[in-house]
């Protein structure tokens, strides 16, 4: 295919760039011969003001920290807590596999008082009452 036009991008080292400060005119392309980055004018801004391009020639993208907009002032974000109450989609499950007090099969006692020093599982059935509860998390769950 026969060449039509030749486009040529101004370039120059960016400590020359930064030496001259040109105003790049709107849509011309200014290259720093020896980083790779490349910026835009837009015909009004100085060199020193104007962000970098986004891909420079080796593909390769990337965003100096300082032409990101709405950043946090500080980074990372300080640590915080949320109360239970705050968290929506508040969902905590364990197989029984992952329960390591737990004893299986259950025991079961019988009495009218509830037994203490019991292991996770653990099943009582109130003699006085006919009522069965199992022992999970510090304390005795009615089933």
């Amino acid at each position: 295919m026969p060449r039509i036009a030749t486009i040529k991008p101004r370039g120059g080292t960016a400590a020359q760039w930064t030496s001259a400060n040109p105003i790049l005119g709107a849509r011309e392309m200014g290259i720093e011969t020896d980083t790779q980055k490349s910026k835009y004018g837009d015909g009004i801004t100085a060199w020193t003001s104007l962000p970098y391009s986004v891909a420079n020639a080796s593909g390769t993208s990337t965003v100096d920290w300082s032409s990101i907009l709405g950043k946090p002032t500080t980074f990372p974000p300080t640590s915080h807590t949320h109360t239970k109450s705050e968290i929506t989609d508040f969902a905590h499950t364990h197989t029984v596999s992952q329960i390591t007090d737990l004893v299986f099969p259950p025991s079961t006692v019988v009495s009218d008082t509830a037994p203490t020093g019991v292991p996770v599982g653990t099943k009582w059935f109130k003699s006085s009452t006919a009522q069965e509860y199992i022992y999970f998390d510090n304390a005795w769950i009615e089933i």
